[in-house]
């Protein structure tokens, strides 16, 4: 039977030839700028969790999965992981399930520990005010992220950083509560023995909105992080560290887990969750940046899978504080 299963993969995600592609500087910043107009397009309506639009969007997030080569996670039979968002009662009185889906894509490189990469997807749909339709296409929530884990499974599924093997992860209705990726950390799919850290890309789409700043949550979640991200600026930007990160993205289950994370945001703009959330915002350079920048620090761990350590509550209110502060900004 395992044979069986291991011809069907091979065959049905395994006989396309794989894409070879650019990464130069000005290709990537295209690339990474259309994958974010097409996910943030008027078409898909926003990409409410549990809608057809949202299923749309991860058609498209497969298809780049599928042009890299990737596979789907061991133990799966594709690159949609399924879970169930709410039951509700139609006008018949029948009830009905509604579904939601993570897109996940696997890399083998024959290692002994696995990197997790992911953002959501999804974001908070549409709605009607005075008979006008409004649509919230969240260019920058969390279509940016999205983008990221894309350019990311095409660096890494082109031989490169080859000590790990890697869950390329863009998880479903996170803005129902973050629903996909506690899903997948609930499911047992993949080992968490096996996890070295997680990397979470949540709204990476506009730095130097306000000042020339990437902030970087979870360095307190193992040692490692400190001598592996000394730097307190990277390219034109600075840096803002913290150790730990607000329970409002998708590296929570995972440090439930007690799996490190570090995780990048460009902040909350203004327009955060408004139909203003448009592509033309989006700063693609900035996004490019992240992505590199994430590549170089994968570059610098050896293959191990490096230790847990909690955060303190002391550096947890500090922050909960800036977040709050960034709120009501």
């Amino acid at each position: 039977m395992k044979i069986l299963i291991f011809l069907f993969l091979f065959i049905t995600f395994g006989s396309f030839a794989q894409t070879t592609f650019s990464f130069d500087d000005s290709v990537r910043t295209k690339r990474l700028l259309y994958d974010i107009s097409w996910l943030s397009d008027d078409s898909l309506m926003g990409r409410e969790g549990g809608s057809e639009y949202e299923w749309k969007a991860g058609d498209y997030i497969i298809s780049q999965f599928a042009e890299c080569g990737l596979i789907p996670v061991p133990g799966s039979t594709g690159f949609r992981q399924e879970f169930l968002l709410r039951t509700v009662t139609s006008d018949s009185g029948k009830k009905v399930d509604v579904m939601s889906n993570n897109i996940l894509g696997y890399i083998e490189n024959n290692a002994p520990y696995t990197v997790v990469i992911g953002g959501h997807y999804d974001h908070i749909g549409f709605y009607y005010k005075d008979s006008l339709l409004y649509v919230n296409n969240g260019a920058d929530d969390n279509a940016s992220g999205a983008a990221g884990v894309m350019e990311m499974a095409r660096y890494l599924s082109s031989g490169n950083l080859t000590k790990y093997n890697y869950i390329l992860a863009c998880w479903g209705s996170e803005e129902q509560g973050l629903v996909g990726s506690n899903f997948f950390c609930s499911s047992n799919l993949y080992p968490f023995s096996k996890m070295a850290f997680y990397v979470n890309f949540d709204m990476i789409g506009r730095l130097g909105w306000k000042t020339d700043q990437l902030d970087i949550y979870g360095l307190g979640t193992t040692p490692v992080w400190d001598s592996l991200v000394p730097e307190t600026e990277y390219g034109k930007y600075k840096l803002k560290k913290f150790g730990g990160g607000v329970d409002a993205s998708d590296h929570t289950c995972f440090y439930k887990k007690r799996t490190p994370y570090i995780y990048f945001t460009s902040g909350l703009p203004p327009v955060y969750h408004t139909p203003k959330d448009e592509t033309p915002l989006i700063n693609p350079e900035g996004v490019e940046l992240i992505i590199k920048y994430t590549e170089d620090i994968i570059s610098r761990f050896d293959g191990s899978k490096p230790a847990f350590k909690s955060v303190s509550q002391k550096e947890m209110n500090k922050v909960y504080w800036y977040f709050l502060s960034q709120m009501m900004n």
